[in-house]
This record gives structure tokens, sequence and C-alpha cells, in this order.
């Protein structure tokens, strides 16, 4: 007969307090009163619950289950006790539980007590035992490193079998034997071991230890789960607590500056723009030089995969915007659901991947459930971001530009531009021309000047916004026995500073785990989101307009911008029509940029355990993605004016509306596209060890099969009426002119094998091995190719492990790797078939009466694989007991075969063709040092250093194609980097005029060397990238800032202000420039003072430069085609316009505390932490610049600018 040991720990506590306390009998008394157990006056408020219950004949475990489940009360009892008892026949309505609980009881010699709101079932009378069989309640906590409760916990008598799990509030009872060893597990703690044994504190408090350093180093390459001990490839694992920042759009921009090697450039600072990513530098000309992404091993494409073959030649100005908003491979991926992402650099870690993996590939892991009761996470951050302001820029204010105005007038500087000679008084010019018309009085004159250059519009203020953004997540995990899972939904609203940038997110993600049996693993998990933005049309430029626009103007002004087409501005004014008006608000009421996109994908992944070593992998994924896209402008705007051929404010005459082909309505460009991708992948797995496990042996091989199918729809149809049910009434020549449906479709089909080894001496040495051969249609037939194969050889040296390495503090770790291994890329852009299309609509034969055809791709039967080789060596040492850690890589990367675009004569039926004719040389160094300053149980303080160096250059075999190319960094120069780029060699104004001029443009001969009469500026990708990272920590609250430095590149400087279609150097009256202009040319002589150019009249003809350059491949006899620059587009693209573009970018400052779990008992709450981030903090550049972001290129152009943003975030779980 076993013995209950132990009274109830209250009770003890109460006496406890008696003893002590004068007034103990009476704090007794008051205790009793609010529910002691039943030595109390009043028995607990559990036996007093009324229920009805009747069982027939039915096992006391059964019945004590039911009354588990009806009462939602916790039993702790011996199993074996309860098993061996004679069934229950009861039946009893509406009586307290203690009645039922001592009916069933009855003749049983068991009776029970409440504890810790659970009810404990014992025997009554102790009776001869074996020695070690005396049974006991085990009464305990369970808290984290940080004291929170942990819940779920698994509790489990090893010899008894007895198991029970914690409570949320941490708390749990189990009847164990003394002496009998308790173990205490949960998913990422480490287990704990307990031997049951009396003692004089009633509750046992256990801590458990996370196992997150050893997870992190965990490496996950989307094909396995490798031992950190055996991993020998350059690889880096970041956690989501190191990548989420609140108030960023998506996960790809949260990745700057925090892995080396990795570059992240931000191309806008629209939450639509998609950043450049590059790992270890560009490995191709053509193709897509993004890194692959991979999300729990399943290989995402982009949503809408369209191949640039189309987006080059079939996807017109407002499609391609349209197109841009769409996102990439991982838009709508909650950062909420991330894991870890893992960072495949080098050949040895990449190469399972075979021909995609040339330019890197990231694996993205989900978060998967944990065995235990329900855990409810909820994640939300709200961010403000401020607009853009005239303050941080040098540019006139209205009284200044009037006042340049003037001073034009006094140069006889005459504006000569489309517009000239027009009747409008919104201007100075327009004024003074009304004045000399004698259309207005010397007055009027004077109180219209006085108006405009105090008026001071503030077009950021007008087209930009302070904006709220928001993003929610909802989670829930949890798991019995070996199945858990974990689901959530989340949602966000991302919204940009200009008025019309906005993004909205839905999104859900379920994912079960389950062991079935002792061999069979299945892991399935489906991600879905929804995705809607929108933007603005093409031309339609907020920030561009504020930059360059004269703040004269009132909003509701529609001053001129150009004449009716076919018209000479010297026809006197009473002949023309009315001029084409601008109005940047009314052309955004009256034009639209949307898109929505849809993805879903579902993952399942089976792992069979065949025996100890043998195990069967297989995977199998499919995704399916659509977009929608429409970008239009209806008849109100200026941009259908000048296609119409009369201002919306003109009454069109019967012939104007007979020779036009778009008389009423506008134009809308539709996109849609669908896409699937379907992956299967099975492998047999073998893992052995030898020498009595001394050395471990790992083996895989497998074959993997992948199909990506796109289909779509590219239409534009005039006649659109948006504000009539968005409804179409198209002329017929507007159709002949305008409509235009274009089908496209692609099917990229791949069959691959690979196979891997690692073998490991040990511990101390290990040597792995990959090999993997891919197929692709898109080589067709023809092939010579079809099959490419890619193997990598890798090794690793742990010294420290070494008998002869001394155990010291001082080195903890110490270890050598090294790699060398190939990659591959296929580019979707070419195939084997010579593919033709017809012209645009409209263009028939005169002769056949069927539509002209063109040479849409040439066949390129013969091309080759593009194929890296890289080398890569590493090294990892930590000191002082790891406060102190250095990570380097240097590699070494050579691409043959790279695609090219060459001249071939206009006989063929195109300008250029592509070939395999190029080389691409990438090396550099990659460093992360991590150090603990301070590292105390209640303080933390660390700085984090990043830093990356990539070398590229192209290959001297390469043959310029555009010559233009050469001064914007995608001419792919010969023997530079890949983003190099030229200028014209500044030599000052010219003393007459006060033109700019160049040097070495006066060459006798045409030359195929730009350096003859360029100067190389540098490249625009940064040679250098880095970050410091500081992180104090002091108990619960933790600051972190992040330094973004960025070393090596140069850049343009923005043109000076908007340049008329002549190009003569005269701003128009309603175009804005920097108070630099005042300090212009005026007069000879000014050129030793200055070298901002004269605004001249002349005619842009007149100062044409001639260039001396030719094509490689041409000659320079008879036909070959001059190139003629105006000056100020020279001067633009010069060394005098061009900066050193060192700059350093505070990324984020993060500041967060953890609210004690203390503070949240009672509440129902386990975890609370509230955050605050500022984006964007502060940048140091350089300060001729003058408030051009030094990253975004094109800012002031194009694109918008990175502004500050502050975000609260708050995350709780329950």
């Amino acid at each position: 007969m076993r013995k209950l040991s132990g009274l109830s720990f209250c009770w003890k506590e109460a006496q406890g307090y008696v003893m002590r306390l004068p007034f103990g009998l009476l704090l007794l008394l008051m205790l009793a009163g609010n529910g002691l157990p039943a030595q109390g006056q009043e028995k607990p408020e559990i036996l007093t619950r009324k229920i009805s219950y009747q069982a027939n004949k039915q096992p006391l475990s059964k019945v004590l289950k039911d009354l588990r489940t009806q009462m939602h009360i916790r039993f702790t009892y011996n199993s074996e006790l309860i098993r061996r008892q004679a069934p229950v026949t009861v039946k009893m309505d509406g009586v307290p539980l203690e009645s039922l609980l001592r009916q069933v009881l009855l003749n049983t010699g068991l009776q029970f007590i409440v504890e810790m709101g659970g009810i404990i079932i014992y025997e009554a009378e102790a009776t001869t035992q074996k020695p070690g069989s005396l049974s006991m309640v085990v009464k305990g906590r369970v808290t984290d490193p940080q004291g929170q409760p942990l819940g779920g916990v698994s509790i489990k008598g090893l010899s008894s079998r007895e198991m029970t799990i914690t409570q949320p509030d941490g708390f749990f009872m189990l009847i164990a034997t003394q002496q009998e060893q308790i173990s205490l597990s949960l998913v990422g703690m480490k287990t704990l071991l307990y031997t049951a044994k009396p003692t004089k504190e009633e509750l046992v408090f256990f801590q458990m230890d996370t196992v997150a350093r050893a997870i992190q180093e965990v490496v996950i390459n989307g094909y396995q789960k490798i031992d950190p001990r055996l991993a020998t490839g350059s690889v880096l694992k970041l956690n989501a607590a190191d990548i989420l920042q609140p108030g960023q759009p998506s996960v790809d921009r949260m990745l700057q500056g925090k892995v080396p090697g990795l570059m992240v450039i931000n191309s806008s600072g629209s939450v639509n723009a998609k950043p450049t990513l590059r790992i270890r530098g560009t490995s191709t000309l053509i193709g897509n030089a993004a890194p692959l992404w991979v999300v729990d091993g399943m290989i995402r494409p982009d949503p809408v995969n369209v191949s640039s073959a189309i987006l080059n030649n079939l996807l017109s100005g407002p499609s391609q915007s349209n197109f841009d908003m769409m996102g990439n491979a991982i838009s709508g991926l909650n950062p909420y659901d991330i894991e870890s992402i893992t960072f495949l650099r080098d050949a040895g870690a990449t190469s399972i991947y075979g021909t995609r993996a040339a330019n890197g590939v990231i694996v993205v892991t989900t978060k998967r459930g944990k065995a235990g009761p329900v855990s409810i996470s909820y994640n939300t951050n709200v961010s403000f971001q401020a607009r853009p302001r005239y303050s941080s820029l040098n540019l006139m204010n209205s009284k200044e530009r009037v006042a340049f105005s003037k001073s034009l007038i006094e140069d006889g500087a005459l504006y000569r531009g489309d517009m000239s000679g027009f009747d409008e008084q919104f201007s100075y010019e327009g004024l003074l021309r009304a004045l000399y018309a004698r259309q207005i009085t010397e007055t009027q004159f004077g109180e219209k000047v006085n108006t405009i250059q105090t008026r001071n519009t503030d077009w950021f203020k007008l087209l930009f916004r302070n904006q709220m953004s928001m993003q929610h997540s909802l989670s829930m995990s949890g798991g019995v026995g070996k199945t858990t899972y974990y689901a959530s939904v989340n949602y966000a609203d991302a919204k940009g500073a200009a008025l019309l940038d906005g993004k909205k997110t839905y999104g859900a993600n379920i994912g079960i785990t389950s062991q079935i049996g002792k061999r069979l693993n299945l892991d399935l998990s489906m991600q879905s989101n929804y995705i809607k933005s929108s933007g603005y049309y093409q031309g339609v430029d907020p920030m561009s307009y504020a930059l360059q626009t004269s703040r004269i103007y009132s909003p509701d002004d529609f001053y001129p911008v150009r004449p009716p087409n076919n018209l000479s501005v010297s026809q006197p004014l009473q002949l023309r029509n009315q001029p084409f008006g601008y109005n940047i608000l009314n052309e955004i009421n009256h034009s639209e940029n949307n898109s929505s996109t849809q993805s879903t994908s579902v993952n399942l992944n089976m792992i069979y355990k065949i025996s100890k070593h043998w195990s069967f992998n297989n995977t199998s994924n499919a995704m399916i993605s659509s977009a929608d896209g429409l970008a239009a402008a209806d008849e109100n705007t200026t941009a259908m004016a000048v296609i119409r051929g009369w201002d919306s404010k003109v009454t069109p005459t019967k012939d104007m509306l007979q020779t036009t082909d778009l008389p009423n309505g506008g134009l809308a460009y539709m996109m849609n596209q669908k896409s699937l991708a379907l992956g299967l992948r099975n492998s047999i797995d073998y893992n052995t060890g030898f020498f009595k496990d001394r050395d471990q042996f790992s083996f895989t091989f497998g074959n993997e099969v992948r199909s990506e199918t796109s289909n779509g729809l590219i239409s534009v149809e005039p006649g659109y009426f948006p504000d009539r049910g968005k409804m179409f009434a198209p002329t017929t020549g507007g159709r002949q002119r305008f409509s235009s449906e274009t089908i496209t479709g692609a099917i990229n089909n791949s069959l691959s094998f690979y196979s891997s080894a690692t073998y490991s001496m040990m511990n101390r040495y290990v040597l792995s091995g990959n090999v993997r051969t891919d197929g692709s249609n898109r080589f067709g037939q023809y092939a010579n190719s079809r099959f490419l194969p890619n193997y990598s050889i890798a090794a690793r040296w742990n010294v420290t492990s070494e008998n002869w390495f001394p155990a010291t503090s001082l080195i903890s770790d110490l270890q050598f790797r090294s790699s060398y291994g190939t990659q591959g890329n296929v580019i979707d852009v070419v195939g084997p078939n010579l593919i033709a299309t017809y012209a645009n609509p409209g263009t028939v034969s005169s002769v056949t009466g069927k539509p002209y055809m063109h040479i849409k791709s040439m066949p390129y039967p013969d091309l080759r694989w593009e194929k890296t080789y890289q080398w890569n060596i590493g090294t990892q040492i930590a000191m002082f007991d790891n406060r102190f850690s250095v990570n380097v890589d240097y590699y070494s990367k050579k691409t043959v075969d790279v695609l090219d675009m060459i001249n071939i004569p206009f006989e063929y039926g195109m300008n250029g063709m592509y070939r395999n004719g190029s080389t691409l040389f990438n090396g550099g160094l990659e460093t992360r040092i991590n150090i603990d300053v301070i590292r105390s149980k209640n303080t933390l303080l660390s700085f984090l250093f990043t830093a990356s160096k990539n070398i590229n250059r192209v290959s001297d075999q390469l043959v310029p194609y555009n010559y233009s190319s050469f001064f914007n960094g995608s001419g792919h120069l010969p023997g530079r980097p890949v983003s190099g780029f030229y200028s014209y060699i500044y030599n000052g104004l010219s003393h007459d005029k006060g033109l700019p001029t160049f040097k070495n443009l006066n060459l006798k001969e045409q030359t195929t060397n730009p350096d003859d009469f360029l100067v190389y500026s540098g490249q625009m990708q940064p040679l250098f990238t880095g970050s410091i990272q500081p992180t104090f920590r002091y108990k619960s609250f933790s600051a972190v800032m992040s330094v973004y430095v960025s070393l090596g590149s140069s850049k343009r400087l923005n043109d000076p202000f908007l340049q008329t279609s002549d190009g003569n150097g005269t701003p128009a009256p309603f175009t804005n420039l920097g108070r630099d202009y005042f300090g212009r040319w005026r007069k000879p002589g000014d050129e030793l003072k200055t070298d901002i150019p004269a605004m001249t009249d002349y005619p842009a003809s007149e100062n044409k430069l001639k260039i001396p350059y030719r094509v490689p491949g041409t000659n320079n006899i008879g036909t070959t085609t001059t190139i003629l620059v105006d000056p100020m587009v020279a001067y633009n693209s010069s060394d005098f316009r061009t900066i050193r573009n060192n700059y350093l970018r505070c990324n984020f400052l993060n500041l967060n505390y953890n609210i004690p779990s203390t503070r949240l008992t009672g509440t129902g709450i386990k975890n609370l932490s509230i955050g605050v981030t500022v984006n964007n903090v502060f940048t140091i550049a350089n300060p001729q610049l003058k408030g051009q972001d030094p990253e975004i290129d094109g800012a002031g152009k194009n694109a918008l600018p990175l502004t500050r943003q502050y975000a609260c975030s708050l995350n709780a779980s329950f």
C-alpha cells in the first residue's frame, strides 16, 4: 500500500504565519475564509460546484476523465492505482462535486484533497511497500531564464510513467515514487532531470534554459538540416529577432547591413518599391541577378514571372509602372511568421541548387507549433512617416524665382521652349508680356507680381502626407502528443509619404507537424496572401514635380506646358488653339495605377524512417499566383489631351473630331497574369557512425522535378470612361492605332539529380561534397549542353577539438574552412527557335493585305549555360568565453559564357543579338565581428560589426552596344566594374557664350575606345558596405541601433532643372531651380569665377557637340552615324556633376521594454513587451548632394525619398 507524503503547502505556509505574527489566530481565520483546504471552515469552491452525472459499470479512469472534461478540473493520481479499482456505478443529479466524489470513491480506500486549483486522489492508509516505492506528490513551477512562466512543459516520471503538463502559469503536480527520475521537456528548451525526494520546501522551482545558441548554428539549406559541426560552407543564419524592424513594409528591406556579402540598395522610398539584392556581386548581365528565395524548402518564384524579353519589347510605359508594383518572391510574407533566415553564399553551400544558385540562396524557415496548451500571440506596430520638406533643399522660393526671371530678361535670355509666346498670366514672363500687350495695367501688373512672389505654394504639403501605417499579426500554436500546429493571420496597411503610394496586405498561414508511429513524420503547411497596391500613372511624379516646379503657381492653376500638335511656335497668337494646360492635382484625380496580386502555396514534407540509418525524404509543393493591374488616364488629363490634339477646355470642330484617333475617353493599360509552380523532390538519406561513433558519415541521393508555367494577357484599350461605369467607347481609328492584346506564355521545366556526402573524423576534420546535374527545356532540341553538371567540395578543420589544443578560456573556438565548386544559370530571355510576331495594329501590307511581321527573337541553338567557378576560404575564432568572435571569408568567382549583346547587320532583321561572349570576375572579403563588452545576468553591452568588399570586373572581350549607356552604369564597360560609368571631361565655360566646354572632343578620327575622350568616374554600386550595431540591455529594457556605411561608389547629381525639348539651356517659367543659379555666367569674364553655365537662347542645333566615337565592328567610312550631344546634356553627365558617394545612414534605433511577469499575474498575459523604433534616423553624406538622397538613384526624377519614420510596437502572448 502506497502512502501519500506531504501536506498542503498552503496550509503549512499559513501555520508559519501563525507562529510569527501576534495576531496569528485572526490571520488564520481570514485565510480560512478565503478558501483553504478541507481543514478550514468553508469548503473550496471547486468542491461546491453542482454536477449531474451517471455511470453504469464504467472504469474509474473513465469516470475521472468525464469529470475532468465536464468540470474543467485537473485530477492528479497514480494511474496504476486507479486502473485496479472496481467499475463504478453511480447516478446523482444536482449535487456538489464533493458528494459525487465521495460516492465514486466509496469502498476504494481512496481519498482526495484540493491542491493548487486541482484535486489529488491518494490512498488513505499506508501498507507495506517495497523500498523506494513510497509515493509522493511533486508540486512545482517551471519558468524560463527571465522568470517567465512556461506552460505546456511535459512532466514525466521515467519509472512510473506518470505524466502531466504545466498550466499556463507554470504550475504542475505529479504523483511519483521517491527517488524516481522526473523529466521536464519542452521544444526549444534544454531537458531537465529531477530526482523526487521529500524536501522542506513544498514547492519546487525549475528554470529551463533555452537552446537558442545551438539552434542558431543549425544549417538549413532548404534540402537538409545539417549538424553545425558538419557544416563546411559559408553560411550565416539570423533569427527573427535579429531581422524584425517595425515600420518596414517588406522583409527584404529589413536586411540592409545585417549580412556580410549581401548588398541591399533601396530603389525608392515607396512602400511598393523592390530593393536591389546582390550576394557577392553580379554574376550575369542579361538574366536575373537577384538571389534565389526558398521558403520552407520550396523555391519561390516571383508572383508575376514575366520574362525580360516581354518586359523590354511588349510593355509600354504605363504597363511597366504597373508591373513594378506587383512585388517579388517574398511579397506578402508575414515577418512575424519567420523563425529564421539562412544565407548561403559560397559554392559549397549553394551548389546543391545547381543552375539556380549562381546569385546565392536565401532560405526562410517559418515558425512551427510546440507541444503544449494553446499559445496565442499578438504582434502589432503603428508607424508614422514624415513627409519631405523644402527646408532640407536648396531651392528657390517664389520671391527668388521672380527675381531670377527678371535677371533672365535683363540678360536677354528669352525663353525659347515649346510654349514660347503663350498668352498666359501665371508667371512673371507671362504677366510682363500681358503688360507689353496692354492686356493689363501697370497697377494690375504690380499687384499680380506681388501675389505670385509671395505665394510660396508648398507642393510637398499638397502632394505628400505625414502618413500612418499599421501591421497586425495574430498567431496560435500548440500541440498534443506528437502533433503540433501553428496558424496565423495578418493584415498590413503600408502608406508611403506620397498621397497615392500605398499597399494593403492580407495573409494567412497554417502548418501541422505530426509523427505517425515511430517511422513517419509529416509536415504540411499552407500560406496565402492578397496584396493590393496603388501608385501613380506614368508621368505623374509627385517628387520630381515638387522639386522642379516653381512655387509661384497656385494649386488651382492650369498653366500652359506645350502648344497643340503640328503648330509652329512662331504662328501668331490669334491663329493658335488654346495650349495644353497642366495641373498635377488634376492629373492625379483623373488617372490611376492599381494592381492586386494573390498567391497561395502548399508544401508537404514527408520523412520515413526506413531503418536506424536509412530514411526516405519527399517534398511536394505547389504555388498558384495571379496578378491584375490597371494603369489608366481619362480624357480630362493633359496626357490624353496631347494625344487627342486639343486641350480639354477647347470645343473641338468637326474637322478636329474626324482627324483624331482619340476624340473621347482615355487610355487603359491592363495586365492579367497567372502562374503555377510545381515541385517534387525525393531523396534517400543515410547516416551512420564509425569506430563507436567517433566518426560520422552522411550521404544523400535525390532527384527534383520542377515546372513553372505562366500565362497572361497584356492589353491596351482606347475610349476609357472610368466615371461612366468603367466602360469603353473607342472609335475605329482609335482601335487601329491603340488597341493591342498580347497573350503571353512561358513554360520552364527542369529535371535534376543530386547527391551529397559528408564525413567527419573525430569531430575535427570534415569533408563534404555535392554533385548535381540540371536539364532545362529552355535550350530545346538543338541544345549542345542540355544537362549541366555542377559540383562542389569543401573541408573544415575544428582546431579546438584537437587533443593538443590547450583547454583555456582564451580561445574557445577556432576553425578553418575552404570550398571550391561550380554554379550555373540559365537565361529565360533566349530560346533555340526563331520567334516572329505581328507588327503594331494597323500596319498592313498594301500588297498582300496582311499585317507585317517582325522578328521578336533570333534563334539561339548554340547558346550554353552561364557557369560560375568559385573559391572560398574562411575562418572563425571565438575568444574569452565567446565574448569576442570573428568570422572572415575570402572568395573569388569567375563566371564564363556570360550572355551579352553585339551589333549585327540590319539585314538580319534586328540591330543586335545575344551570344556567350563575356566573362565576369568577382572577388571580395566578408567579416563579421561580435564583441560583448559587458555580459552579466542583468546587463549586456555588445557591438556587432559587419563589413563586405566586392571587386567585380567585366572581361575585356565585351563589346559595348549602346553609347548612351556609358553614362548611367548599364553599359557593362570592358575591363571595368559591372556598374562602371564614364563622364565627359569638363573644361570650364566658354568666354563668349558661357556654355560648358569639354576636353578631347576634337579628335581627328573617330575612336572605339571611350578612354580617348571620356574619363572613367567609378561605379554606381558601392565597393564596400558595412554596419555597426551596438546593443544595450539592462534587465527588461533594451536598446539597439544600426548604422549602415557605404563607400567606394560614385553618383551623378540630379539635373539642375527640367530641360526643354530644344535643350537651349533656358528654363521654362514653370520650372524651379536651385539658388546656385544666381551665380551663373552672365557676361564674359564670369567663367573665371563660376562653373554654372549661362542661360542662353541660342538654338540648340548651333551648339551641338560632335562626339568622336563609333561602335566597335563598324567602319568610319561613308554611312557612319555621327553622334551629336547638347552641351547641357553633356554638362549634366560630366565629371563636374559627378561626386564620390560615400555615406553613413543610421537605419534604425529601437527601444524595447519587456513587462516583468510579476506585473502580469492574474491578467492572463504571459509575455508583454512594448517598443519604439525610429527608421532612417539620420544620414551623413557628401554636402554637394544638397538634399539629394545618396542611396536612391533618381530621387527627384522618378523615385520617392527615404524619410524618417517613427513606429510603436506591441507584442503579447497569452
